[in-house]
């Protein structure tokens, strides 16, 4: 599956990519500007891909793989019970605030490198306890 444009800017915006002026959730449209280059040239330099601006099929996997990895752990740590796909929409922004209210973070529907790091946390740890209960029951 490939993303359109307004697509992977709604990625980016969850993921807490700047987009512009508009802020999150302000730029939507299927118009490739330059905040929009520049928050691709950012993703790829923080997760160690080609910084070109350009969005390839390289910069599209890793998004994609990020997106159903968030999907995933909210379903752990807060029962979201969401579908794991490449998609940030509004299911995911409503698990990401059920996920910053449980856990006292500001609830923006975000889930920028501090979010995502606090719900990495969360679920090793609750994957740790499980591991510990099932050899205490074995």
């Amino acid at each position: 599956m490939v993303y359109s444009l307004s697509q992977f800017k709604a990625v980016l915006n969850g993921l807490g990519y700047n987009l512009g002026p508009d802020g999150h959730g302000g730029n939507y449209g299927n118009l490739l500007d330059s905040y929009t280059q520049a928050a691709i040239y950012e993703f790829q330099t923080e997760h160690r891909l080609p910084s070109t601006g350009v969005l390839d099929s390289a910069t599209i996997e890793k998004a994609r793989q990020l997106v159903r990895n968030l999907q995933h752990s909210l379903n752990l740590a807060v029962n979201a019970q969401l579908p794991v796909n490449e998609f940030y929409g509004v299911n995911t922004v409503k698990a990401v605030m059920q996920f910053q209210k449980t856990y006292d973070l500001p609830i923006t529907g975000i889930a920028g490198y501090a979010v995502r790091k606090c719900l990495d946390n969360i679920v090793k740890q609750q994957l740790r306890q499980q591991l510990n209960s099932q050899r205490v029951s074995v």
